[in-house]
């Protein structure tokens, strides 16, 4: 019995269709799908601009777990990048979690939530490239990162001696993933991506971090 592979939704290319998925094509051209990232420090004061992607990887004790960025602002040639959407996301230093009530029921503020709230209801993103903006919109709250922790519940406790309550304080942008009409950042090109705020919004802690993703196609020669 000839079994159609169909049924599993698994049919593999055609041998002629495959050349194009090679990554051995000397002299051609590929594309790829390659987001770029950049995360910096978020100043517990809080900023009136943070500036995104002219840090490049091993500048100033920067790795990969900051930016993929291989050029300041750019991308060298002969690497070009189409955007298709893109991300904010803000990553607080504080545990996730924390005790919110005592036996005399006084309550500790869920920093999390309070920070990320304030975050997603203020300030504007622009994205620049050459002299133009070709994206500028606002609260940060409308770039939500794809991803989030996955929460089952939350956990009580108590006793006699003493009434503690502990709750997740855990919180991320949500909604609808911001997608864009499709454009095209050429080699060598001078762009960036800020985060504004008319008054600085700050936050607890000291090591908060946020960041910006830019989705999209990286074109680059193949090897």
């Amino acid at each position: 019995m000839i079994r159609n592979p169909n049924i599993l939704g698994r049919k593999p290319p055609s041998i002629d269709a495959l050349q194009s998925y090679n990554v051995n094509r000397p002299g051609q051209i590929e594309s790829i799908w390659q987001p770029y990232y950049h995360f910096q420090t978020y100043p517990a004061a809080g900023a009136t601009q943070l500036t995104f992607f002219q840090s490049t990887v091993g500048t100033a004790g920067t790795t990969l777990a900051d930016t993929n960025m291989r050029a300041s602002g750019q991308f060298p040639r002969p690497v070009q990048f189409l955007v298709t959407g893109l991300q904010v996301v803000y990553l607080p230093a504080k545990a996730a979690a924390e005790v919110a009530g005592a036996a005399t029921d006084a309550s500790v503020p869920l920093t999390n939530i309070v920070d990320v709230n304030a975050l997603s209801r203020s300030g504007f993103l622009r994205l620049q490239i050459g002299s133009k903006d070709y994206l500028t919109d606002a609260p940060l709250g409308k770039f939500p990162p794809v991803w989030e922790v996955d929460i089952e519940g939350r956990i009580g406790v108590s006793n006699n001696a003493a009434a503690l309550t502990q709750t997740v304080d855990y919180a991320n942008f949500g909604g609808k993933y911001y997608s864009v009409t499709p454009f095209l950042i050429p080699s060598n090109q001078n762009f960036d991506v800020t985060l504004n705020w008319p008054a600085a919004v700050s936050v607890t802690g000291a090591a908060n971090r946020i960041g910006v993703i830019l989705d999209g196609f990286e074109y680059r020669l193949s090897q």
